[in-house]
C-alpha cells in the first residue's frame, strides 16, 4: 500500500473550491434543506445527520478561528513532510 489514508482529512473543510462566500452559503443551505426535507419526508435519522453536517460547516464556515482561511485570498501554503 503506497500510504495510509488518515479518514479525518475527509472531515477537513479547507479546499480552495469552498472559499467563494456563495459557495459556502449554498453548501450549508442545501445539506439544511435536506434535513428539513426528510424530517417532513418522516425519517428523523437523515434529518439529524443531514442536520449536523449543516451545523459542522455553518460553524466552521462561519464561526470557528478557521473562518479566516475562507476570508484570505492567498493560499495556505503545505507543510513540508
Amino acid at each position: 500500500m503506497a500510504g495510509k489514508i488518515d479518514w479525518r482529512e475527509s472531515l477537513n473543510l479547507k479546499h480552495p473550491s469552498l472559499k467563494p462566500l456563495w459557495v459556502r452559503v449554498l453548501a450549508v443551505a442545501l445539506c439544511g434543506g435536506w434535513a428539513i426535507a426528510e424530517l417532513f419526508i418522516g425519517t428523523p435519522f437523515w434529518s439529524a445527520l443531514f442536520g449536523a453536517a449543516a451545523a459542522y460547516m455553518a460553524y466552521v464556515f462561519f464561526i470557528s478561528a478557521d473562518r479566516h482561511y475562507f476570508n484570505s485570498r492567498e493560499p495556505e501554503e503545505k507543510p513540508e513532510d
